[in-house]
């Protein structure tokens, strides 16, 4: 399964690829004491779709807690390097949330407004997904930030 989402009024999409969705299905918060997890999401574009082929993360050095999650920034820089090497980019974070139909809380949308500000990329918007407790695509949220706006993704394609 891939989960497809338009991307306004561009004819551009972007698509969740299944590896992907299990990740975020993996790291659910379904155990009220499990903490949050999280990391980035990575891929290619591909004609008019930009394809997530990989989400990574959590890592042992980032800090977690039950509503909380604080990446390491500078293994996240790593990573960045590593996997562009092998033809890979990043687009944007993925995090989890204990609630059925996730919602971003203000510290989320200030923190993807911050990092699209401080980093040096040619994306018009990074991508973050928020995974609640409901399978996807009903559980996931799916936005996309500049340094000003963000707006929030519908899926129209489950394939």
């Amino acid at each position: 399964m891939s989960v497809r989402y338009p991307i306004g009024e561009s004819g551009q999409f972007l698509i969740l690829e299944q590896n992907v969705l299990d990740h975020f299905v993996k790291w659910r918060q379904l155990d009220p004491k499990m903490p949050e997890a999280g990391g980035q999401l990575f891929g290619a574009v591909e004609g008019q779709c930009i394809q997530v082929k990989l989400a990574t993360g959590p890592r042992r050095s980032d800090r977690r807690g039950r509503f909380i999650f604080i990446a390491d920034r500078l293994a996240e820089r790593r990573e960045i390097s590593t996997l562009h090497k092998s033809g890979l980019h990043y687009f944007g974070d993925w995090h989890t949330h204990p609630q059925s139909i996730p919602t971003p809380s203000g510290t989320d949308t200030s923190s993807m407004a911050d990092l699209f500000a401080r980093s040096k990329h040619d994306l018009n918007a990074f991508a973050m997904v928020i995974v609640g407790t409901a399978g996807p695509p009903t559980g996931l949220h799916v936005s996309l930030h500049s340094a000003s706006a963000w707006s929030r993704l519908e899926a129209d394609v489950v394939v």
